[in-house]
């Protein structure tokens, strides 16, 4: 090993080490909510009874979110803080280490490149990576669980994989789109496995709670609510997050577009452009078949390419972005799920397509810059004109176009 070689590991502990001390030296953040959540699981309290504030405490995660917490709870909050955020940068580890693995076995031309094409990927994702570190989120956590579901199940470790991606899906459900991807694979064992652990840990929850299942049809009533409701910008059922710019979910961009947006949004964005005011019913029909599109999208995908082995990283990337599009809430923080595809649009820059370059520039100042270099009102105006929806969009293009690139043997093009 070179001595050029021998800095990386440096530059990446020092990275996370400065993650986890910006993470456990803050005094705020919804890291707070998380150790209520947990402790009250432990305890078999009611875990959405109000917190802090007059309003319930976290309403979109279900119960079994309190086990990821509710160790963390017994700790005293500063070294929880401390805690957590080392589990976030363990989290980015398996990350970043199954896409280096992904990456080489690939393209074994990269292997000399390939932690550039880390280090551009934490770069171009650093805005989500930070946001999601700033207050203890665990959106990283999440995706560092689903990634190694897929490492053990590649290696043929079923029962880990299983139990890696179903307590994923028990505590956050964000990637439910993912699992199919593993009979895709030829994971079925993982699959199956998938669904047993996340039936115990659901179990588990319900156990800790005296087997009241209140919490439990709450959680479930208020996200069909939640999922269906017809007018995002009316307030949303059993207390969950009203509408905000910074959801950045289809839904919402479709009804800031089509839609007539409320007073008291628009005149928080300069020179705000209105919308359509399109009838509800016409915005529902929109977003449905847009909705329909992209989940057909995904898996005429999935089924086309689920044979070749270098398609797997461009498909789980693919699913990853359509999950982000139709979920009813993507904050800025939970964009960290594009990580996968910033990876494989660097690598493929490397191997020779110039033009994206250019691509990840514009995705850089259109969708990553924050409010301390653009100043509020651009923030403002960035959200509300769905920049980084329009992202996530572009994110489902390249990995489609991507695909067309998946022969490991392909000569690169400009």
């Amino acid at each position: 090993m070179n001595s050029r070689a021998r800095l990386w590991p440096w530059l990446w502990a020092l990275l996370g080490l400065a993650l986890v001390l910006r993470t456990g030296g803050r005094d705020r953040g919804v890291i707070i909510d998380h150790l209520e959540f947990g402790r009250r699981l432990l305890a078999g309290l009611d875990v959405y009874a109000p917190h802090l504030e007059a309003k319930p405490l976290h309403p979109p995660y279900p119960p079994s979110f309190g086990l990821l917490t509710g160790p963390f709870s017994l700790l005293p909050e500063r070294v929880a803080r401390y805690a957590w955020g080392a589990l976030q940068v363990l989290a980015l580890g398996v990350i970043f280490a199954w896409l280096r693995r992904t990456l080489v076995a690939t393209w074994p031309e990269l292997r000399a490149r390939v932690e550039w094409v880390l280090l551009l990927t934490a770069a171009l994702g650093a805005r989500y990576i930070l946001r999601d570190t700033h207050g203890g989120g665990g959106n990283l956590v999440n995706l560092g669980l689903v990634l190694g579901a897929f490492w053990c199940a590649a290696d043929g470790r079923a029962l880990a994989a299983g139990a890696l991606l179903g307590f994923s899906l028990a505590t956050k459900p964000t990637g439910v789109l993912l699992w199919p991807l593993l009979f895709a694979f030829s994971y079925a064992r993982a699959a199956w496995w998938t669904l047993a652990c996340a039936g115990a840990s659901a179990f588990a929850s319900l156990a800790l709670l005296g087997f009241d299942p209140a919490c439990w049809q709450r959680w479930l009533a208020g996200t069909l609510a939640y999922a269906t409701q017809a007018d995002v910008f009316a307030p949303p059922e059993y207390g969950f997050p009203p509408f905000t710019w910074m959801n950045q979910c289809l839904r919402c961009a479709v009804a800031r577009c089509l839609g007539e947006v409320p007073a008291e949004h628009a005149q928080l964005v300069p020179g705000f452009v209105p919308g359509l005011s399109l009838p509800i019913a016409g915005i529902v029909a929109v977003r449905t078949v847009l909705s329909l599109a992209l989940l057909w999208l995904a898996a005429r995908a999935v089924w086309r390419y689920r044979a070749v082995a270098a398609a797997r990283l461009p498909l789980l990337g693919l699913v990853c972005a359509v999950s982000l599009l139709l979920s009813p809430i993507s904050w800025k923080a939970h964009h960290v799920a594009l990580l996968p595809l910033f990876a494989l649009l660097f690598a493929h820059a490397l191997r020779g397509r110039r033009s994206l370059w250019i691509a990840a520039l514009v995705y850089l100042l259109a969708c990553v810059l924050g409010e301390e270099l653009t100043g509020k009102a651009l923030k403002e105006w960035q959200q509300s004109s769905y920049l980084t929806t329009l992202g996530t969009l572009a994110a489902v293009w390249f990995a489609r176009a991507s695909l067309r690139w998946a022969n490991p043997g392909e000569a690169p093009r400009a």
